[in-house]
């Protein structure tokens, strides 16, 4: 499904990441965690071909969706125009099935800036799956969101993707996150990648209140030299 190796890639002479290999099988759900300039957003842009590698090599599919962290919606088109841009008038009743996933089916027919920031976050995700890519990559899809619609949407959007077969790839500053989020857990640094694990609890139905869970927080958090 994507296999990355010994990817590098450069701004000039700064390094944004390199000696990046990873393989993720179809349907795995990855989370990459790391310190701020560790370069896992230019990582996810290399995979989306929004960027040039400067070394190693990257094979995704052509179906390939990418939330940003930033909502960029277009501020002239109402919700529900923005949620189906791009593709067939007939995609709206499928728009609207996403927005009311989202808890914005009302908002349909408002301008992005009649939303709050949580708010059109939440219609940018829904732009990502509304195009049922075989790959999904998420950009800290839910930091701007408060706590109790933040773990909603991580519920909506795990189990989305696990009942369509969709590869997701999430990076994240969140270990707690991660830890919900990803069947596997990675630590990116500049130089690749420093640690990696398996996430056996990722199925667990009380994940959020596992003892076991917040032992593999504590152990990842020593991985990022107590950051996150």
């Amino acid at each position: 499904m994507l296999s990355i190796k010994d990817a590098g890639l450069r701004y000039g002479s700064k390094v944004a990441f390199s000696n990046f290999s990873l393989e993720v099988e179809e349907g795995g759900m990855v989370s990459i965690i790391g310190t701020s300039g560790s370069g896992k957003t230019s990582l996810l842009y290399a995979i989306a071909s929004l960027l040039p590698l400067s070394e190693g090599s990257i094979s995704a599919p052509e179906q390939c969706s990418i939330m940003f962290q930033q909502d960029r919606l277009l501020p002239w088109m109402r919700v529900i125009d923005n949620v189906i841009l791009g593709l067939p008038k007939q995609m709206r009743k499928e728009g609207e099935q996403l927005l009311s996933l989202m808890g914005l089916l009302e908002r349909r027919e408002s301008y992005p800036k009649q939303l709050s920031g949580g708010e059109r976050q939440r219609i940018a995700l829904a732009r990502s799956l509304i195009r049922n890519p075989r790959l999904l990559l998420l950009d800290e899809p839910f930091a701007s969101l408060d706590e109790q619609t933040r773990e909603r949407l991580q519920d909506e959007v795990k189990t989305y993707v696990r009942e369509r077969g969709i590869t997701l790839l999430m990076v994240t500053h969140s270990i707690k996150e991660a830890v919900f989020m990803g069947e596997r857990i990675v630590v990116m640094t500049p130089g690749g990648i420093s640690h990696e694990t398996a996430n056996p609890y990722h199925g667990v139905g009380d994940l959020r209140s596992s003892i076991e869970a917040f032992a593999l927080e504590r152990e990842l958090r020593s991985h990022l030299g107590g950051k996150a």
